[in-house]
């Protein structure tokens, strides 16, 4: 339910007010409890999509993501709005996505005093809903700086609904509907490709430079093996955010039939796989199907585990369930174009699948 009020208008009545009631206590007190109905009839309190009691300025103008996952959530629909973006390590290192994004303000949000000074509005985090302790967390630095906490959802194949969330309570609805158009659509192809269908064989995902930190099969950064029916060969506990550390002697014994490279540069295990006489004997390395991410300007597997995934859905569609190629770069540009403001031209598409 939305509550509004003119200002304005309610000022000049105060003053009227004031001079008809006189300066005695009981009249500022009167003053003081119409001030207060003021205050009140000019938020709205919301349900956010963890089902939290919210209440927040009725005109949005100035909004930070929390942390590095939920940037480009964010950054995707908010335009202007978004005054600054979260900390992260690959900030310097980011390409094909708008200058806009570059050059905005990187700050610590973890910092009370440095949010505190941007002033802004709400503060936005995508969260994967299940996790009640992350929320927690999240609301209990929201209520010490005593800025409203929005929490919207990570899941993957929610995500559609994320930003028709976003778009009615920004007041980008035209921008969250393309948002969500896209994503409704991908989701739409994965479910006609997977119907009754299941990748035969294992895939693991390498991540670090010798291929041995992976995401196992009960972790959030899994999820794209989930979605596209593809099984996991790691099943081990998770260690630490979500990744586990296994041994060789493990992925020898799993054997996984495809390998998915994750990371930048010299941190992506990709050439150290394909060079290692350890990993030859390995049915994915035998059978030339050592994959690497791309990673510009996120990984499309899971680093950070946000909107970036959404192209691994696209990707994952030609790559195992017969999408044309030609469907897959019309796609991949399509969505560099609504979700990074990036026009991303043919050779930098082509460029994504290399090692550098």
């Amino acid at each position: 339910m939305i509550y509004k009020a003119n200002i304005s208008n309610f000022s000049k009545l105060l003053r009227r007010l004031w001079r008809i009631i006189g300066c005695n206590s009981g009249g500022l007190l009167l003053v003081i409890l119409l001030f207060g109905v003021i205050v009140v009839v000019s938020a709205r309190t919301i349900t956010d999509m963890a089902g939290r009691r919210v209440t927040i300025p009725d005109k949005i103008t100035r909004v930070i993501p929390y942390d590095n996952k939920t940037n480009p959530i964010l950054f995707a629909v908010a335009g202007n709005l978004m005054i600054a973006k979260a900390r992260s390590i690959e900030s310097p290192y980011l390409k094909f996505i708008s200058k806009d994004f570059l050059n905005k303000k990187e700050i610590d949000t973890k910092n009370a005093e440095e949010v505190i000074r941007l002033k802004p509005d709400v503060i936005i985090i995508a969260a994967f809903l299940e996790d009640r302790d992350n929320v927690s967390r999240y609301e209990s630095f929201a209520s010490k700086i005593n800025i409203p906490l929005v929490v919207v959802d990570l899941e993957l194949m929610n995500l559609d609904k994320t930003y028709d969330f976003l778009g009615q309570l920004l007041g980008k609805t035209t921008e969250a509907k393309s948002c969500s158009g896209y994503i409704h659509s991908v989701c739409g192809d994965v479910e006609k490709y997977t119907k009754g269908k299941r990748v035969p064989g294992k895939a693991y995902m390498a991540n670090d430079n010798d291929g041995l930190r992976t995401s196992p099969n009960s972790s959030n950064h899994a999820q794209l093996f989930d979605v596209m029916k593809i099984p996991n060969a790691a099943h081990v506990s998770l260690d630490a955010k979500g990744f586990a550390l296994v041994s060789m002697e493990q992925v020898m014994a799993w054997n996984p039939d495809y390998v998915f490279c994750v990371g930048k540069g010299e941190a992506s295990p990709y050439r150290t796989i394909l060079k290692s006489a350890t990993w030859r004997g390995i049915t994915a390395t035998k059978t030339k199907r050592v994959f690497f991410v791309p990673t510009e300007p996120y990984s499309w597997f899971d680093i950070p585990p946000s909107i970036n995934r959404i192209l691994g859905l696209v990707w994952f569609n030609d790559l195992f369930y017969n999408q044309p190629n030609e469907i897959t770069r019309q796609k991949v540009k399509e969505f560099y174009r609504i979700f990074y403001h990036y026009e991303l031209t043919d050779k930098e598409y082509a460029g994504l699948f290399r090692w550098q």
